[in-house]
């Protein structure tokens, strides 16, 4: 990786933040939690393609002031406010986690990869994001939990590329930041946002990181260091 991966529990600066992508409450979780951590750096599960594609899209929306359903990711790195801040994109591009599931997937089953046609993003029916919106993330949780272990069954493939894959690539990259971050001295305290299935598999990554090493290994995984958006404050 470049950067030593150390026997720590990385967790000790590293706050996981567990989404449902476009709700306003997440939108406001992420809010309320960069106002009370006052992160030194922002992790976020983007790459840059879709970074660029939602600043855009915001940039160019006439209700983007008042708008309460935008994504918690910009919601987040908004909410820094007016200061010197790192923002990491730290998850696979669109493109590579098509690639790799259409490598892993058998030809006979190949036309099936239509039905989960971007299938990186979590789905939540109405119900399930009305329950979100009330505060029953653990019922919502849950039900999802239970979804995804039909897809690990059903699709195996599918499923070791959009959640153990990712969940390694994304551990390694926290860790590398927080590794990094203790090279040069100085607080650490890192917000990590992503969609809510992933947080557990991090985590217990990041607790016995030097899990972390095999994982790329055994999934075929090449270590890239994130992407960094620097943000410097205007005084």
């Amino acid at each position: 990786m470049g950067t030593k991966i150390l026997d720590i529990d990385y967790n000790e600066y590293v706050s996981l933040l567990g989404t449902a992508h476009f709700t306003k409450r997440s939108l406001m979780d992420a809010y309320e939690s960069v106002r009370r951590l006052k992160p030194t750096d922002l992790a976020i599960e983007l790459d840059m393609q879709r970074f660029q594609y939602l600043n855009q899209r915001c940039a160019y929306c006439a209700e983007s002031e008042f708008c309460v359903g935008r994504c918690e990711f910009l919601g987040a790195a908004d909410a820094l406010g007016n200061v010197d801040a790192n923002i990491w994109l730290i998850d696979m591009s669109e493109r590579e986690i098509a690639e790799r599931v259409q490598r892993l997937i058998p030809l006979s089953k190949l036309w099936r990869f239509s039905l989960v046609s971007f299938p990186f993003r979590q789905r939540y029916n109405d119900d399930d994001m009305w329950l979100w919106e009330k505060g029953y993330k653990d019922e919502v949780l849950e039900k999802h939990a239970r979804r995804l272990e039909t897809l690990r069954k059903r699709a195996p493939h599918v499923w070791r590329v959009l959640i153990d894959e990712r969940n390694a690539l994304m551990a390694a990259r926290l860790a590398w930041i927080v590794t990094q971050r203790l090279n040069n001295g100085g607080e650490i305290k890192i917000l990590a946002l992503t969609g809510a299935a992933h947080v557990n598999g991090i985590r217990e990554l990041l607790r016995s990181p030097l899990r972390i090493g095999d994982e790329l290994h055994r999934l075929g995984l090449r270590f890239t260091t994130p992407r960094l958006i620097r943000r410097v404050g205007i005084n």
